[in-house]
């Protein structure tokens, strides 16, 4: 009895611990006063470039740790084209957090969503996602697959997946991989005031393993330097505040939505962090209007290290999706 009362303390202090973690990161996190602000009342920073008058605009979505300035190749050449938007997800770069001691892919699917709404125009919209950010437009896609065919006339899905993260490189179910990888997250979830403390990603041998996981060859250092700052100035408590969701992420029930407008779907060969048999699956699973790109020698951050592939793989989407809202393309 006397262990278990032990357990129940320690416990409950982990988990008051994280709840101050949580607050303790919101306080740092303001984010930009004059940006979209959510219905609980998170401030958004988002940019807009291009033609008002565009006839297709871009929505770029980054993932974890990262920040809209991870699509600033991308950017430069698109708004000569469309109309762009890109914002900063909820806790990273100069947006806002809540204070949540954990995070939810329906909060960003809900941010996202209220970007398009809010930001991007009233006509036809390509949405683009990258790892963390791929999963929230699939969420989106859950929550309001109304608006794929009609508002969203094309998607980009990059180095990302619909299945669970455990199994991404199995091709089939592991029921125990699965226990144990949300078992670690929900370990790192309780621990991060620690981790946080320690400041990890500032040492040498967590940069090497991020690197490692990351990239893949010889990165370009601009690459290397943003996404490293990214991960520096990205508070621990919002990193591991998604752990336990991508944990049990499974999206593979929302891609009927999908198969109805042009989807890019785009990977690096060599992604140590989703393997690239997750994106020939993916592709698979969306049917015939899915375009399949793999970028030879790319690791996980390909927009960032091949922009040379990525930036005309994109504007061959938006050329694909110069169609009017209300039109489902087939």
């Amino acid at each position: 009895m006397s262990a278990l009362l032990a357990g129940a303390a320690v416990l409950g202090g982990a988990l008051a611990l994280r709840l101050w973690a949580a607050r303790r990161a919101a306080r740092a996190q303001p984010g930009d006063p004059a940006g979209l602000r959510t219905d609980d009342g998170v401030p958004l920073h988002v940019e807009v470039a291009g033609p008002p008058d565009a006839p297709v605009t871009v929505v770029l979505v980054h993932g974890l740790a990262a920040r809209s300035g991870m699509w600033h190749r991308q950017w430069a050449v698109l708004r000569e084209h469309a109309r762009v938007v890109r914002f900063d997800l909820r806790g990273h770069g100069r947006s806002g957090w809540a204070g949540r001691p954990r995070g939810n892919l329906q909060h960003l699917a809900g941010d996202l969503g209220l970007v398009l709404d809010r930001c991007a125009g009233p006509g036809p919209v390509v949405l683009v996602g990258h790892s963390m950010g791929g999963m929230a437009v699939l969420a989106l896609a859950g929550s309001r697959p109304e608006l794929f065919g009609t508002r969203v006339t094309g998607v980009g899905l990059l180095s990302t997946l619909a299945g669970p993260l455990a199994v991404a490189g199995t091709g089939g179910r592991a029921p125990l991989r699965t226990a144990l990888a949300r078992a670690a997250a929900w370990a790192g979830w309780l621990v991060s005031p620690l981790v946080d403390a320690l400041h990890p990603v500032r040492t040498g041998p967590v940069r090497r393993l991020l690197r490692r996981r990351l990239f893949a060859g010889d990165p370009p250092r601009d690459a290397v330097r943003r996404m490293t700052g990214s991960w520096e100035h990205t508070p621990t408590a919002v990193l591991t505040a998604h752990l336990p969701g991508l944990a049990r992420y499974d999206r593979r029930g929302v891609l009927d939505a999908l198969r109805g407008v042009p989807v890019l779907v785009l990977a690096g060969t060599d992604d140590a962090t989703i393997p690239p048999t997750a994106a020939e699956r993916l592709a698979r699973r969306l049917g015939p209007l899915a375009r399949l790109e793999l970028v030879p020698g790319a690791g996980h951050l390909v927009p960032l290290t091949h922009p040379g592939a990525v930036t005309p793989a994109l504007l061959d989407l938006v050329d694909r999706c110069r169609t009017a809202p209300g039109r489902r393309t087939s």
